[in-house]
């Protein structure tokens, strides 16, 4: 479809006419990707009422909002005391960054120079990943390993402040840049616990990210495996494919993968782990884009095979790629899962660099298990949901998932991580 162009009349109707109709050019070429944008039918995220809705192009609506954008420009330059602030360049990039988070809260539009210092970025942080919402950057979960895990950070916990600074409406970039900083160096978070309601102010020091958290075997009651997979990263599934490998050499009865506090990761690297435990050619997941006909499915693929019972642990910090892997598994009912309901978080999503050097960061795709169902915004709910007492959770956190010494903490791990005593007793059946 072409675009219709305005008469040569309005651009030269006033000597500020061709820097409005650059400005608004520059607008029209930073709108269109946005046309392609997914919208399920119902506006809502998990309905399953049909296929995803695709915004065509509406060229008149369109031009009508340049039309606006150009009408104000030209209010400005008359009237405005200060003519000599209005930068087309800055103001612009402001103005669409503003529409494309009224659009999702997860998109951004980041400026040259962010891009710069986002790709420059190095140094120490604080080990927590969040998502951007409509108010407060929400923690996903706390990295294993990290000063937010042993300040007990959980899952769901808003962030508040940090040093001072409310974090209403930050971008992620923000947050980011925010929480990183020189090594040893303190920072201050103030979360609110949405289960408590409870406001505090935590006090950590940035640590230099370590090589992430390894996978770990450990073999429990019965010789019952025990997999804590903090990750999918490549070498976490590696490291996963020789566990499995060493507890089915083992005759391990069962296996337990902790997978609590794993928010994500490589989305190949989950399609490789879910297809250790899934036939050949069984659906793992479907890439939900805007155009139904550009949807993309995964499946198992050749590899070995680990065929022992499986249990899975998972709670509010699983989400992304790890809730991929659980709901594959559930969905094919190859797993047990035991816990509480995961993130919700099942979005792919892609940065496109403009032609001034902006990039827009926007989300594509939903990630649909087998089920047909998408997860974004629902999560995964366990087989066997197992209530643990917000104490008890931030004490896990505090100490780790995988730190304890089996032969010497037995009862006390038992009495302590309900979720874990569930899954022995369900393999022990």
């Amino acid at each position: 479809m072409k675009r219709r162009r305005r008469p040569p009349a309005t651009a030269t109707a006033d000597p500020g006419g061709r820097r409005r109709v650059r400005w608004c050019a520059l607008v029209l070429s930073c709108l269109v990707p946005l046309r392609a944008v997914a919208a399920p039918a119902s506006d809502q995220p998990g309905s399953d009422s049909g296929p995803p809705r695709v915004l065509t192009p509406d060229n008149s609506s369109t031009f009508a909002s340049l039309s606006r954008f150009t009408e104000l420009l030209d209010a400005l330059q008359k009237y405005y005391i200060q003519p000599s602030r209005i930068r087309p360049g800055p103001n612009t990039t402001v103005a669409l960054r503003a529409f494309v988070r009224s659009v999702d809260p997860e998109a951004d539009l980041l400026s040259p120079e962010e891009v710069a210092s986002t790709n420059a970025a190095a140094g120490a942080d604080v080990g927590i990943d969040c998502a951007i919402g409509d108010d407060y950057p929400v923690i996903i979960a706390p990295r294993d390993d990290s000063p937010a895990q042993e300040a007990g950070l959980l899952a769901g916990e808003q962030l508040m402040a940090v040093d001072g600074k409310s974090m209403l409406h930050a971008r992620r970039v923000e947050v980011q840049q925010l929480l990183r900083g020189p090594a040893n160096s303190p920072v201050t978070l103030r979360v609110l616990d949405p289960t408590t309601r409870a406001t505090r102010d935590v006090r950590l020091q940035r640590a230099a990210r370590k090589t992430p958290a390894g996978v770990v075997l450990k073999f429990l009651s019965g010789r019952i495996a025990y997999c804590r997979v903090p990750e999918f990263t490549h070498a976490a599934v590696e490291a996963l494919h020789t566990a499995m490998a060493r507890a089915k050499e083992e005759r391990a009865p069962g296996v337990i993968l902790d997978l609590r506090d794993n928010a994500g990761g490589k989305f190949e690297a989950a399609q490789v782990a879910a297809s250790m435990f899934l036939p050949a050619g069984a659906p793992i997941v479907a890439l939900d884009y805007a155009d139904p006909s550009q949807r993309t499915s995964f499946v198992s693929d050749q590899g070995e095979k680990f065929t022992a019972p499986l249990v899975l642990l998972v709670n509010g910090g699983t989400a992304a790629e790890a809730e991929m892997v659980a709901a594959a598994l559930q969905d094919h009912k190859r797993a047990q899962l035991i816990g509480s309901k995961t993130f919700g978080r099942g979005l792919l999503t892609t940065s496109v660099t403009l032609s001034d050097g902006c990039v827009l960061s926007v989300p594509t795709a939903y990630y649909r298990r087998p089920s047909n169902q998408i997860m974004h915004g629902i999560g995964v709910t366990p087989d066997i949901v197992v209530a643990v007492p917000r104490d008890t959770e931030r004490l896990l956190a505090h100490i780790g998932f995988a730190t304890f010494n089996w032969k010497n903490d037995k009862n006390a791990v038992l009495k302590t991580d309900l979720p874990l005593a569930k899954a022995l007793a369900a393999l022990a059946r």
